[in-house]
């Protein structure tokens, strides 16, 4: 056989086979398909999560819903004329009326049969007054000028199976039966409790004075004291302190009063006003006439003093209906015969009156169809309810400004009286003919809307409409305040000051270590800040909280300069490099050069902390916090300091479009040494021009007025933004490092040599070759980055004083919508208001990253395209 032969054969032996194996398919197959699944998956979890989070947060926008559980005749009109008070207890099984004539009336809640008529108020004088109350309590006014104060109550006790009768166990679960003047009924688990009403009326008040009869009565409690708001129709008003002190000796009680006369102004017309009403801390009393005239008085002096006056009503032939405080005694809510329904707060204001407050009408409700002729209000929250002439029943928010439901009484005529149930879960209304109805009400989050959520809110107590997130406090009467506002501001506000940071830490850092960095050296390096990842959130919020931010609190102003001046001393360090001899620069290449630096780096962050304390000395008259305050000082140190970073920017440009192509004929012909120097005074002029022109700009800013304090700076507090920034900025600086390298280093090696080649110096080639392929990857470095400080939450709740403010000062706290979630959700009671808002704080924040998410990978797209051609 010939070589050709056996050439040809060997050939033919080792040709591998053009066809594919089946086992290469199948696993090609299998992997395309493991791919999309996975794909998929993702795309299925993340909608998954946003449909749950949408459906937990749903119900916040529902709404009240009124429906009629039952309605029925309880009183006849003749009765009714006198009405007291009228009550369904809190299981809604038993309902009473106290009628002027003393009668009690006990009826079925459900179906309105009487029960038992027995009279309840006996042995008094005729009744020329009343005012009720939503915890059943009522005071009397009477003729001869006495007060009595009484309760429409219900007790309610559990039967033990001895107790009840046959008919009773034959009941049904949640079963009623009538037993004399009390109901039983059956719970679903099969136990009995009874449930009957009582009137307990208190010994007469002591009160020393006129006998005159009593026509307006407000009254309050405070422990063993009652005050009383007493208007007579002899036209005198008085304020009455009663108290009730036991004597140890008897165990007797013993009454005192003193009584203070209030007085009216001369310019009252004679009729009689219609409304009187007593904050529940006696230190305000509001007097009404039926035209709207309302007088307020300030009782905390010794003398009563007539703090305001002013009129409730928008014009002269509307008449004033209805007035009542809102839970807390603090806000009033006005009703008219027009049907206008308005809530008023009082607030402090330096145009008010003499007692330094005014009231406001902050609320406009959207009118009813007839007069407001009754107002219920809630023991809970805001929630008031309001009867009209036509029998309309309306379901009103203080704070939200909104009608919640609206239903109306068929057949009635005037709303006679509301009672909103104890738990704002019913309402159970009496017209003046005698009809009634109850209904069960769903009012699970009343005061939540997209404008209480999002936009400003003006409520009680405030001087003006706010941004305000306060879930919680420790008084009873307190109101939730849901506003994402600042919660959402507080995220970006860490997110803006940490990405400021880090931005330029880690693309500096990215830049260096591929383009000018030797490789035996960028192996060690890279890794190392890399490893700088694997630090828990917690402990660098520790460090932060404990460390860092008592340290900063120190050295304020030095901090502050160190991180203006350290760019400043690195630039600095690169001329003197260039200054030195070729023989040392050559043998410090690598790690000694780069040691050199980090030891320069440190050596300047020490020194200008203490150019710091030098500052503060010299231009904040050693206390630059106190500066920060307003206590002392002109605006134009903060200024200054403030400037000079844009006035050295200022500076570069000026010598690269002016001084730079000057010097150039002048640089050719000195040696490398001589143009290191050259370089090096040029940029210690260009660094003293800038102090020149930052302080010149300083000053002619203070001169028209501009301030940074109370703006951008402000009050110190230890934990702030200022903290949060550099401590998220660490741990944020290692991700987009890594990303933002990889794509540097991936750039093609002949576009690097193709610039060297033509001459360009490696910064040239880095700054106009390198970083523009790089782009879509170093963009797509700082989304991740963004998302990062977006979501980060340990570092943000330890080190930023979780303060959910609205302010751009850099010394201030803040919170973000994450650390709020880590914060609240583990006391929000599931379901409720808190609960649900808290889950539309993270869907927020998924849509937030979401948005941000797309519209960088649009413009990373883009960017992508423009490169390609490279």
């Amino acid at each position: 056989m010939s070589g050709s032969q056996l050439s040809a054969g060997q050939a033919h032996r080792t040709r591998r086979p053009r066809k594919t194996r089946k086992s290469v398919v199948l696993v090609d197959r299998l992997t395309t398909v493991v791919i999309k699944v996975g794909g998929i998956a993702v795309i299925a979890a993340v909608l998954g999560i946003m449909v749950y989070l949408t459906a937990v947060v749903w119900p916040l926008f529902g709404g009240a819903q009124i429906n009629q559980r039952a309605s029925f005749s309880v009183l006849d009109s003749s009765r009714l004329n006198g009405l007291i008070q009228t009550r369904i207890d809190e299981y809604l099984v038993l309902g009473s009326a106290l009628v002027g004539s003393g009668e009690l009336t006990v009826f079925e809640a459900q179906t309105g049969k009487v029960l038992a008529q027995r009279p309840a108020l006996t042995g008094i004088a005729p009744i020329t007054a009343k005012a009720n109350y939503s915890n059943g309590r009522f005071a009397l006014g009477l003729a001869d000028g006495s007060v009595r104060l009484g309760r429409l109550d219900f007790t309610t006790s559990f039967l033990t199976p001895s107790d009840t009768s046959p008919a009773m166990r034959a009941l049904p679960a949640g079963g009623l039966l009538a037993d004399g003047e009390s109901v039983v009924e059956k719970s679903p688990k099969g136990d009995f409790r009874r449930v009957a009403a009582t009137v307990a009326i208190d010994p007469p008040l002591s009160i020393e004075g006129s006998t005159s009869a009593v026509t307006l009565i407000d009254s309050r409690n405070n422990g063993e004291d009652r005050r009383l708001a007493l208007y007579r129709n002899d036209g005198t008003l008085s304020v009455v302190l009663v108290q009730s002190r036991e004597d140890m000796a008897t165990g007797a009680t013993q009454q005192t009063s003193v009584v203070t006369p209030v007085p009216l102004p001369p310019d009252r017309p004679g009729t009689a006003p219609t409304f009187v009403l007593l904050t529940a801390t006696g230190d305000q009393l509001y007097l009404a006439w039926p035209d709207g005239d309302m007088l307020r008085w300030d009782l905390r002096t010794e003398t009563p003093l007539l703090a305001e006056r002013l009129d409730l009503l928008p014009d002269a032939t509307t008449q004033l209906t209805a007035l009542v405080f809102t839970n807390g005694d603090q806000s009033l809510v006005s009703g008219d015969s027009r049907g206008g329904l308005f809530g008023w707060f009082r607030v402090r204001r330096e145009d008010a009156g003499a007692d330094g407050f005014a009231l406001l009408r902050a609320k406009q409700f959207e009118p009813s169809q007839a007069a407001i002729r009754s107002i219920a209000v809630s023991s809970r929250d805001k929630t008031f309810v309001v009867g009209d002439d036509l029998g309309g029943i309306g379901i009103h928010y203080l704070t939200s400004e909104q009608e919640l439901a609206r239903t109306q009484l068929q057949a009635a005529g005037p709303i006679a009286a509301l009672q909103l149930g104890s738990k704002n879960d019913a309402v159970f209304a009496v017209a003046l003919d005698g009809r009634a109805a109850l209904y069960d009400l769903d009012n699970q989050h009343p005061g939540v809307t997209l404008r209480s959520i999002f936009g400003k809110v003006w409520y009680e107590g405030y001087p003006e409409p706010t941004y305000t997130w306060q879930s919680s406090s420790g008084s009873d009467d307190f109101e939730a305040k849901y506003s994402l506002i600042p919660l959402i501001f507080g995220t970006m506000k860490a997110t803006l000051y940490a990405m400021l940071f880090a931005l330029p830490v880690a693309l500096g850092a990215a830049i260096y270590t591929s383009e000018f960095l030797d490789r035996r050296t960028r192996a060690i390096v890279k890794p190392a800040i890399e490893m700088m990842a694997a630090l828990p959130s917690v402990v660098l919020g520790f460090v932060a909280a404990l460390v860092m931010a008592p340290f900063v609190e120190h050295w304020v102003l030095g901090v502050v300069v160190a991180f203006v001046g350290v760019p400043a001393v690195a630039l600095g360090f690169g001329y003197v490099w260039q200054a030195l001899p070729p023989r040392w620069t050559l043998r410090w290449e690598g790690w000694p050069r780069t040691i050199v630096m980090v030891v320069v780096v440190a050596l300047g962050v020490i020194a200008l902390t203490r150019v710091g304390a030098v500052l503060e000395r010299l231009m904040f008259e050693g206390d630059f916090k106190g500066w920060l305050n307003g206590t002392h000082g002109t605006a134009t140190p903060g200024l200054a300091v403030m400037l000079w970073p844009l006035a050295m920017a200022a500076m570069v440009i000026v010598d690269r479009r002016w001084i730079e192509s000057r010097l150039a004929e002048l640089q050719r012909s000195l040696g490398r040494e001589r143009t290191a120097v050259l370089e090096l005074s040029k940029y210690a002029v260009l660094l003293l021009a800038s102090f020149g022109v930052a302080a010149l700009f300083a000053s002619l800013g203070t001169a028209l007025g501009l301030d940074p304090r109370g703006l951008l700076v402000g009050t110190y507090v230890q934990r702030n933004a200022l903290i949060v920034g550099f401590t998220m900025g660490f741990a944020v600086i290692p991700i987009i490092y890594t990303i933002a390298e990889d794509a540097l280093t991936a750039v093609p090696t002949s576009l690097r040599s193709a610039s060297l080649g033509c001459g360009a110096t490696r910064w040239q080639t880095a700054i106009r070759v390198v970083l523009p392929v790089a782009v879509p990857g170093i963009f797509s470095a700082l989304m991740v980055g963004l998302g990062r400080a977006v979501g980060e939450t340990m570092i943000v709740l330890m080190a930023a004083g979780n303060t959910p403010l609205i302010s751009l000062n850099l010394f201030d706290g803040l919170r973000t919508l994450s650390a709020n979630i880590a914060v609240e959700l583990p006391e929000a009671v599931k379901g409720g208001t808190l609960y649900r808002m808290l889950f539309l704080a993270a869907l927020t924040l998924l849509l937030m990253t979401f948005v941000i998410n797309t519209v960088a990978e649009a413009i990373r797209l883009r960017f992508r395209k423009r490169t390609a051609a490279l």
